[in-house]
């Protein structure tokens, strides 16, 4: 399994699992976007899964605010965890 760790505005992060069957964002119980505080929470709330490879996407809004054209890719970093 591979996750995606999208970091948003807000100072939280939301988690995708990526597998052989897709991508699926990962929910609460009440089946809405579970959210984390931090990176060290989301590996202890996968440490006892295997993990392939886990990626951390910086999402940014501020070429668009600032009357740029968002032509950038988001800033992806892969974590060896």
């Amino acid at each position: 399994m591979n996750l995606h760790i999208l970091s948003l505005e807000g100072q939280f992060y939301l988690v995708e699992a990526v597998d052989e069957n897709g991508r699926e964002l990962l929910t609460d119980r009440k089946d809405r976007p579970h959210r984390f505080h931090c990176l060290e929470e989301i590996r202890d709330h996968f440490h006892s899964h295997k993990l392939e490879e886990v990626w951390l996407e910086q999402l940014t809004p501020y070429e668009e605010m600032c009357g740029l054209e968002d032509e950038t890719s988001p800033l992806r970093v892969q974590l060896h965890w």
